[in-house]
């Protein structure tokens, strides 16, 4: 997860958007860039080679979608579920900074602002006790797991 807030990734990525796209807008246009695959070898973390590759899972859609949204201006950052117990991250989405709030979005699901929506998935009913969610911003993190927690 590198590069995307790099002048050199956002000015090939700014070659590939109408500048006039909204954070929604990037939803369609990543369609129309990558397809999902569920083997994730040979996968890349560089926005620019995983645009090439036309290929991906959450952790390729949620980079691509972070690298066009900082490119066009607006506040995103990779969200992680991470497995505490091994330390191996589950999930990767997004979450854009959108009327004064974190908003969450899943690039590779297509969905925006359902953050329960992992509660009801294998892995959710952990979520605050062995499952942690994490948000990378400008090479910092901050945890939001009470953000996705059951309330």
């Amino acid at each position: 997860m590198h590069n995307l807030n790099s002048t050199q990734t956002k000015t090939t990525m700014a070659s590939q958007l109408d500048s006039h796209y909204n954070q929604t807008d990037l939803f369609g246009w990543e369609r129309t860039k990558l397809t999902f695959a569920n083997d994730p070898n040979g996968f890349f973390e560089d926005p620019t080679q995983i645009l090439n590759s036309g290929k991906g899972i959450c952790v390729q859609w949620s980079e691509v979608y972070v690298s066009a949204c900082l490119t066009l201006g607006y506040q995103s950052r990779l969200v992680a579920a991470v497995d505490t117990s091994t330390w191996s991250y589950i999930h990767v989405w997004a979450e854009d900074y959108y009327n004064g709030t974190w908003v969450h979005v899943d690039p590779s699901d297509r969905v925006w602002n359902q953050p329960s929506r992992y509660q009801s998935w294998d892995w959710g009913n952990a979520i605050g006790s062995t499952v942690r969610v994490y948000a990378f911003e400008d090479g910092a993190y901050q945890d939001v797991t009470s953000s996705y927690s059951p309330r």
